[in-house]
């Protein structure tokens, strides 16, 4: 009777075992939210921004050029839409790049709200 206790407990424990490890091998293959992936480009530093294109380094270090255009990319500030011409040198932001475009093309561009540009939205 205790030699069928116990493998019926070691049998529950390989079975829990398994269960647990499945699910850390889930989540750390699954990217964080604040982390960088193929599309997304997560508080990157603006180095340069003119009419067809910006210029960021990543944490990384590593320098982007992204296309961006004034009707397909959106610009955002605490969630209000705001225009191609409130991104500055300096800013930090979150790039959505577009999958489907062979060039590097800024789909959602997110500022981290800092108190400069809240004031920007609100002018």
């Amino acid at each position: 009777m205790r030699g069928k206790i116990q493998l019926l407990a070691g049998a529950f424990l390989v079975v829990l075992m398994a269960a647990f490890s499945a699910s850390a091998q889930a989540v750390s293959n699954s990217p964080a939210v604040d982390e960088d992936t193929e599309t997304r480009l997560v508080d990157a530093k603006v180095a340069e921004v003119t009419d067809g294109r910006i210029s960021i380094f990543a944490r990384s270090g590593v320098e982007h050029v992204i296309a961006i255009n004034n009707k397909k990319t959106v610009v955002t500030i605490e969630g209000q839409t705001v225009s191609l011409k409130d991104l500055r040198e300096g800013d930090v932001i979150t790039v959505e790049l577009d999958e489907k475009n062979p060039v590097k093309f800024a789909k959602n561009i997110s500022l981290k709200s800092t108190q400069e540009q809240v004031a920007r939205v609100r002018h």
